[in-house]
């Protein structure tokens, strides 16, 4: 369940910041991601070099191999954001089309559990619904994308939180009435 909650707030965090830092958001999100490849890479290729390794020289070049391969991904993006800027709003328009079917499934499967609102259906369908357009027209202006990402983001952030506080208390519930049959 914390999962959950914490993946719901990074989707809004990462909405807010597309909604109020569209020209900025992309470059700092896309910096984040190379921070996120380079900095495993370095602290393995420190250990791998480091620590005493009773592994194979294979293993160890073909690990070696990867992690500078990671090291040089992370520095570019760290270096010329711009240059995966549209391609991160097209990946990021992937991922909410995903998240959006994903809450979709959620929804239509706890259904049979617990009686769920029609309300529930609004928000993953706007998502799916936002991240066709966005995919039909990704290499737009970089900043009105991000906005509608951001904001599309923000709400399904707040959509997954609340169906997953539902699901979560119909999951207690359940088990609560299954323990005192």
């Amino acid at each position: 369940m914390l999962s959950k909650v914490v993946r719901s707030l990074a989707t809004m965090l990462i909405g807010v910041l597309l909604v109020f830092l569209p020209e900025n958001a992309v470059e700092l999100l896309i910096r984040v991601l190379g921070v996120a490849f380079l900095l495993p890479a370095l602290i393995s290729v420190v250990k791998l070099f480091t620590t005493r390794n009773d592994a194979k020289t294979f293993a160890k070049v073909a690990i070696s191999v990867i992690n500078i391969g990671c090291i040089a991904f992370g520095t570019w993006l760290l270096v010329s954001p711009k240059t995966f800027a549209e391609l991160f709003i097209l990946l990021l328009g992937v991922a909410l089309l995903f998240f959006g079917l994903f809450q979709l499934f959620v929804v239509f499967s706890k259904r049979s559990v617990k009686p769920m609102h029609w309300g529930f259906l609004i928000v993953p369908l706007l998502t799916v619904v936002t991240s066709v357009v966005v995919l039909a027209n990704p290499f737009e202006t970089v900043s009105v994308v991000s906005v509608v990402i951001g904001v599309c983001a923000f709400v399904t952030g707040c959509s997954d939180l609340v169906i997953s506080l539902v699901i979560g208390k119909s999951k207690s519930t359940d088990v609560e009435k299954t323990v005192n049959l």
